[in-house]
């Protein structure tokens, strides 16, 4: 039976969070750097043939912190991206209780049109198209708390919760198997 494919799922580091509009341009800050450049120094299993990242600053930054201890190429996936609530000037108390109402009904369609339903699905989409182009090889995706814990949630057959996406921290990881289905090796954790 061939090796499975490994995906390590990182979140990024911590963030500056700028007003929500700019969410998408929010970069890693010095501690950020900092506890990404720490978890790929003292990574002790195998290292990834690619890092994978969303187009988002945050997510890049971290890809470039792993590429670089690892010796290894970055490759952007357009479409991993992080789920929004809203994409409009709100405050953060706003925001939140936007998001808590997507929470409770996976089927409401934010902004763009995505509900945490879609979300899910695309995130499942990239990731499954991720472990076909590597078979039995590990590979790195740097991304975001609210798609991992869709994904996640998704793999053990139970909805995803805003509890389960605030436990996944910056700069922690999680580990998936795939061979012909999907397999939770690891959880977040510290």
């Amino acid at each position: 039976m061939a090796d499975p494919t490994t995906l390590y799922l990182v979140r990024h580091g911590e963030t500056d969070r700028p007003p929500t509009e700019d969410f998408d341009s929010a970069v890693l800050t010095e501690a950020g750097v900092l506890q990404v450049h720490d978890l790929a120094t003292r990574w002790t299993l195998a290292i990834p043939d690619l890092v994978y990242c969303s187009p988002l600053p945050r997510s890049v930054e971290t890809a470039s912190v792993f590429a670089k201890v690892f010796r290894r190429p970055i490759k952007t996936v357009h479409g991993m991206e992080e789920w929004a609530a809203t994409e409009k000037d709100v405050s953060q108390a706003v925001y939140r209780e936007t998001e808590r109402e997507c929470w409770a009904d996976f089927d409401y369609e934010n902004d763009d049109g995505e509900s945490l339903n879609r979300a899910t699905q695309r995130i499942i989409h990239h990731l499954t198209e991720i472990a076909r182009r590597h078979p039995g090889r590990p590979v790195m995706i740097s991304g975001h708390a609210i798609l991992f814990a869709l994904f996640l949630g998704h793999l053990r057959g139970e909805r995803a919760t805003e509890a389960s996406k605030d436990r996944i921290k910056f700069a922690h990881w999680a580990a998936v198997e795939h061979r012909s289905g999907w397999q939770v090796v690891r959880d977040f954790g510290p």
